[in-house]
């Protein structure tokens, strides 16, 4: 499905009734990684996954990079398809906007849960690092970025050939424009650790055990900040835990939404 707003073409899958969630996925990802999500979920709840922009079938990203113009984008397409107040779902960058929109639009949210993301900001390396892609994009074709994150995403003990071109498979298209932007913005974003505990919406962290990006120490200490978090941990999985263990993530959602709501 797709729509235009605020000038720029947005898009999304959806399936399902009742009870909306709204998969954010991560970089550099699109709405495809939301697949076995969307599939299993739709069973009990309305579920969406919209392209970022700049990823995906989405339109290109205009003025300042920031997580916040991210949410705002979130928040006007809430609006627009009418679901009320939400559970949000950010894998890894996913979850940093879900942050933000935490923090803007509160009266949106029934609740959060992150996979494979962190309350924490880069640190002066990492950002570094994230404006220097931004820079080569400007001249150089985007296959250097799934090259370089592509053997991080899966568990280390999953190095199947054919697993790591479905992965790779599921980055297409790869734009320079949106991944540019998606680093300008997550180079920038605050540290939201102190916000965790005034949050007033439930929270749950789900962790792959062998995430090699996100360490299962620092999920926990994520979980921890909650004022109502949990953290559940899905063994064996990798950085794209929704994808890797499909069956073991979505019955952890489906068992923690059906306590929320």
């Amino acid at each position: 499905m797709k729509t235009i707003m605020k000038d720029v073409e947005f898009a999304w899958d959806e399936s399902g009734r009742g009870h909306a969630l709204v998969l954010l996925h991560g970089l550099p990802f699109q709405k495809g990684l939301w697949k076995p999500q969307l599939s299993a979920l739709s069973r009990k709840f309305r579920v969406i996954a919209p392209d970022l922009r700049g990823f995906g079938e989405s339109g290109l990203p205009v003025g300042e990079p920031s997580v916040d113009a991210y949410a705002d984008d979130i928040a006007a397409l809430i609006e627009l398809w009418k679901t009320g107040p939400v559970i949000l779902v950010g894998h890894s960058m996913g979850g940093y906007i879900a942050l933000a929109f935490s923090r803007r639009h509160p009266k949106l949210l029934r609740g959060l849960i992150f996979a494979a993301s962190r309350a924490t900001a880069d640190d002066d390396e990492t950002a570094a690092n994230r404006r220097s892609v931004a820079a080569r994009l400007r001249t150089e074709p985007p296959g250097f970025v799934a090259e370089a994150m592509l053997p991080r995403m899966a568990s280390e003990d999953n190095r199947d050939p054919h697993v790591l071109r479905a992965i790779r498979a599921l980055m297409d298209p790869l734009r320079a424009d949106g991944i540019a932007c998606a680093q300008l913005a997550l180079a920038s974003r605050p540290d939201s650790s102190a916000l965790l505990s005034a949050l007033a919406c439930p929270a749950l962290v789900v962790a792959g055990e062998k995430d090699a990006i996100v360490p299962l120490s620092e999920a926990g200490i994520f979980a921890a900040g909650f004022r109502k978090g949990r953290l559940e941990v899905v063994e064996g999985a990798g950085h794209l835990v929704g994808w890797e263990k499909p069956a073991e993530f979505n019955a952890i959602l489906e068992k923690w939404v059906d306590r929320t709501l």
